[in-house]
């Protein structure tokens, strides 16, 4: 049975390229047998574009760690002690030209401008709690390690009636090969009172640095 199976594949696949060979024009014939090639072809393109877009995407979600890490870092590090951390993560605004003008920085202008034309996909985000407790803070410097919603926000000012400091930070806006950032930071002090201002960051020996802050504000 096995070796009559075995003829019978063999005479199959005979058939199939007689038909290939004698049954279709030439240009046809070349083109069914340059197919599997062209799958391969079109699969390693599509594995390579895949590859990509996963490598650019863990660049962003680390990057954004890794920047509000070293804000939150940075405000304790100046003296900043019992703050609570808010969810939403802002978007950022950016204009290269008010930045050149406010900060007297040499960037490279294809930088600014990168970082201007990547403010378009700046969205509003939530931050994820974990960050906070891998910062390894105790209560006397972040309060609660899960962050506030606005509704929560609201709820600790009605329960408290006091001040208190609730840092907000935005959505970092990166330069397309994630060396340097602009990013918002704001504080509410309570209904209707609060302050802020942006940071230029920039990767120095692989270590996001605050390199100005600029864009001071208060109400």
């Amino acid at each position: 049975m096995r070796g009559d199976r075995t003829t019978n594949n063999c005479i199959f696949r005979q058939s199939i390229n007689k038909q290939i060979n004698t049954g279709y024009p030439a240009k046809c014939r070349t083109r069914f047998m340059q197919w599997p090639v062209m799958c391969n072809m079109m699969k390693r393109t599509l594995n390579t574009l895949l590859i990509l877009i996963a490598t650019l995407s863990y660049s962003q979600n680390n990057s954004e760690s890794n920047v509000f890490r070293k804000i939150i870092d940075y405000e304790i590090r100046k003296g900043g002690r019992a703050m609570y951390v808010q969810c939403e993560k802002q978007k950022t605004s950016f204009n290269a030209k008010d930045f050149k003008v406010e900060t007297r920085l040499n960037i490279p202008e294809n930088v600014l401008k990168e970082i201007e034309l990547n403010e378009s996909k700046s969205r509003i985000g939530i931050w994820n709690s974990e960050l906070i407790n891998e910062l390894n803070y105790n209560e006397d410097f972040i309060r609660n390690k899960e962050c506030l919603t606005k509704k929560d926000t609201e709820q600790l000012f009605k329960k408290t009636k006091k001040r208190q400091r609730i840092i907000s930070i935005s959505e970092p806006i990166f330069d397309n090969n994630y060396e340097n950032c602009v990013i918002s930071v704001s504080y509410l002090k309570f209904t209707g009172s609060s302050y802020g201002k942006k940071y230029f960051l920039k990767k120095v020996y692989g270590i996001w640095t605050v390199i100005v802050e600029y864009a001071i504000w208060m109400t």
